[in-house]
């Protein structure tokens, strides 16, 4: 567990206890508190335990991901007549259950999610200094964090995501950690839909959006590095393929984990069509298994999921990136050697 202890160092996350406050009141303007964004207008909190760090939660980057959005690649939010709240987590998204111990529950629970999960779920946190911090004239980079998780779990809603301290410490930039969606729900392949992947457009949504937004905070949008760890370091070295001619950041970090050693071949849509066929689906009396699925609740088919992990004899579904090609990949030398990728400065740790 090296990569663990060394996440945990070089991030300094761990606080003494989870990060919740009220607005601090009437300076909120001149703290920096109340920020003009795209989503809106966000109210943002200070916390006695890192008094030099301005903290945003649960700010929405993409529309719920519900109903006919389900399944599809995330779309803009719409903007609110009213300020954010985001001073709270927003939960999780829903992601694979499982009783068996691991290395997360045994050894480090400080990776594993704290809140609740939902299919509303497409929110980034933000940490950056205060703005009397701030020297004037200058933006301050910034890290967008992508958990990791096998690409069946995980979120922004854990210990070891929490960089106040880190900030609290350096002054010196910010770092937006993000929710994307997983297992079934980010990377369903069904058939008839535009992208296998969508858990990934996920990503590039909250980069996108961080791009157009992170000034307000006192960021840099010249100055993003995407950095992520375990399935979080898998998007990341996929990203820079998938967007060769447009990518944003300037830099990337993958810390343990590269995408091609984690992907679907699954062309044929097995796993989802099984699982629909599990949760009632029948071809003679539904005409659209995806619009038969979009029907079903969030939590049926993640118990469906987890019921057939508890018998080996079951078929076992596993929702991961499909090596479609576009947003994943599974001959990235073939790729780097062709120059199908950024140029950008790129980071990889094992």
């Amino acid at each position: 567990m090296a990569w663990a202890k060394h996440l945990g160092v070089l991030f300094s996350l761990i606080s003494p206890y989870i990060t919740t406050a009220a607005p601090t009141g009437a300076h909120d303007n001149a703290q920096g508190l109340r920020v003009e964004t795209s989503s809106g207008e966000l109210q943002g909190f200070i916390n006695e335990t890192a008094p030099s760090v301005r903290q945003f939660l649960g700010v929405p980057y993409a529309e719920p991901p519900v109903g006919k959005l389900r399944f599809e690649a995330p779309v803009s939010p719409k903007r609110g007549q009213t300020a954010i709240n985001a001073t709270a987590w927003a939960p999780s998204c829903y992601q694979s259950l499982s009783s068996k111990p691991t290395v997360f529950t045994e050894e480090v629970p400080q990776f594993l999610i704290n809140g609740g999960q939902s299919e509303d779920c497409l929110y980034l946190n933000i940490w950056a200094p205060r703005v009397e911090n701030i020297p004037e004239g200058e933006k301050l980079p910034v890290f967008v964090y992508i958990p990791g998780g096998g690409f069946t779990s995980g979120g922004a809603d854990s210990m070891y995501k929490i960089p106040d301290k880190w900030i609290q410490r350096t002054q010196s930039h910010i770092v937006v950690v993000l929710n994307y969606r997983v297992n079934l729900f980010g990377y369903p392949n069904a058939p008839g839909l535009k992208s296998p992947n969508v858990g990934l457009l996920d990503q590039r949504a909250a980069v996108e959006w961080t791009y157009k937004n992170i000034a307000a905070f006192g960021g840099d949008p010249s100055r993003i590095t995407l950095w992520g760890q375990s399935a979080g370091a898998a998007s990341v070295s996929a990203y820079g393929y998938a967007w060769p001619e447009d990518p944003i950041v300037t830099g990337l970090i993958s810390d343990s984990g590269v995408a091609s050693l984690l992907y679907s071949e699954d062309f044929e849509h097995s796993n989802f069509t099984a699982l629909a066929n599990l949760v009632g689906y029948e071809s003679t009396k539904h005409k659209d298994v995806v619009e038969y699925m979009r029907q079903i609740p969030a939590k049926t088919l993640q118990n469906a999921m987890y019921q057939t992990s508890l018998n080996p004899s079951l078929a076992q579904y596993k929702f991961i990136p499909l090596a479609d090609n576009v947003t994943f990949f599974n001959d990235l030398t073939d790729r780097a050697d062709k120059g199908l990728l950024a140029e950008i400065v790129s980071g990889l740790q094992s």
